[in-house]
């Protein structure tokens, strides 16, 4: 999960209070968060749908507000529902550098903690959150969890391929290849940035390349 881009300027269809999904909102929020989902990072298609920061059964007044509306998977917006209306807004906070995202390879589980304390109720939130969307609400992950983490490791295997290549000889290729995979609309940021962070040598180089979405 990383900070998103959203466009200030609201969709024109928002302000007749008919729909909060309407194709024009649809289009935007495609556009604005690079076609992925704003909890996962994952690159939807169809399978897609406007989401609430802040749930409408809890904040029915922000029902047709645009910066309450965010590009989501069925997946993450199931996980979520109504029962995390405090994280962190991804339009305005800057989520990879307050979460540390990593991937436990030998445990099989997505590791997420906080990278300044004090622990405010929306980084207890976001951590709690993502949780239950990459490592389950049980001990054991269900069918849909367990295919969901796969294809995380495998997108993550492919990150980390990309670097040892480049580790192993520095050139043109292989430099392009590590960028490619850090591109804005490229899935996973959140955990890529903290390998980058990890990495003294990584950092110097692909520093500017971790840099997204950022208006300041």
């Amino acid at each position: 999960m990383i900070n998103v881009f959203k466009k200030p300027t609201p969709p024109e269809s928002l302000t007749t209070q008919k729909r909060y999904d309407s194709e024009e909102v649809k289009q935007q929020l495609i556009a604005d968060h690079q076609g992925k989902c704003y909890l996962c990072e994952r690159t939807v298609t169809t399978d897609f749908q406007v989401e609430h920061l802040h749930s409408q059964e809890h904040f029915p007044e922000e029902k047709y507000t645009w910066h309450n509306l965010f590009l989501s998977c069925s997946y993450c917006n199931g996980k979520k529902s109504n029962l995390f209306d405090n994280i962190l807004n991804p339009a305005q906070d800057p989520i990879e550098s307050l979460i540390i995202q990593e991937l436990d390879y030998l445990n099989k589980r997505a590791v997420f903690k906080s990278a300044k304390a004090p622990l405010s109720t929306e980084v207890q939130q976001t951590l709690s959150l993502l949780e239950r969307i990459f490592n389950g609400s049980h001990k054991m992950r269900k069918i849909k969890e367990e295919r969901f983490f796969e294809d995380f490791l495998s997108k993550m295997n492919a990150f980390q391929k990309a670097i040892n290549n480049f580790l192993v000889a520095d050139n043109k290729q292989t430099r392009l290849a590590l960028q490619e995979e850090l591109a804005t609309d490229r899935e996973f940021l959140g955990f890529k940035y903290w390998i980058i962070q990890s990495n003294p040598k990584l950092l110097c180089e692909f520093a500017k390349d971790i840099i997204w979405n950022k208006t300041y």
